[in-house]
């Protein structure tokens, strides 16, 4: 992976249905108005890969947001807001190696995660989802509650912990 430490980036993890991608969307667009650039990536788009990956989906992951981060640079981003369910400490710490990284675990109640997880998939996947309580590593800087208040409030107060607003 290339480094980049004076690229500042967080890491917005959790379990699923806790709201990652979606807070982490809200924090750009809030970094949007103020006049600053941050790439978006929700990392698991970067390791889906049905037929399984050489060195694991962590390690793919990695490889791609390396190719795809100075294209992210190169359109002007300063920042870099990244979202994924850590269960391998070894991906934040290579992500620690490339960025000046924070890492955020956002936390939710289990009936906020279940009714979310309704709204969002169906069949198949809702099992799946609902099935899914592997334990994640813990690798978080701080914890951020998100039930019971808008996203954006929960974004505005990740920007003010990182000191990006």
């Amino acid at each position: 992976m290339m480094r980049h430490k004076r690229t500042e980036a967080v890491l917005i993890t959790g379990p699923v249905g806790v709201g990652k991608t979606s807070v982490a969307a809200e924090a750009g667009g809030l970094l949007a108005e103020q006049g600053g650039a941050a790439a978006v990536v929700d990392l698991d788009w970067l390791g889906w890969f049905p037929g399984g990956a050489e060195g694991g989906v962590d390690a793919l992951i990695l490889r791609n947001l390396a190719a795809v981060w100075p294209n992210f640079q190169a359109a002007g981003a300063e920042r870099l807001v990244l979202a994924r369910s850590v269960r391998d400490p070894w991906l934040v710490g290579e992500l620690r190696g490339a960025f000046d990284l924070r890492v955020v675990r956002l936390r939710a109640s289990q009936e906020t995660v279940a009714e979310r997880l309704s709204r969002r998939d169906t069949g198949a996947e809702l099992d799946e989802q609902r099935a899914e309580r592997a334990e994640e590593a813990d690798v978080a800087d701080f914890e951020l509650a998100n039930d019971g208040r808008p996203i954006r409030e929960v974004a505005e107060e990740l920007l003010r912990r990182l000191e990006w607003a």
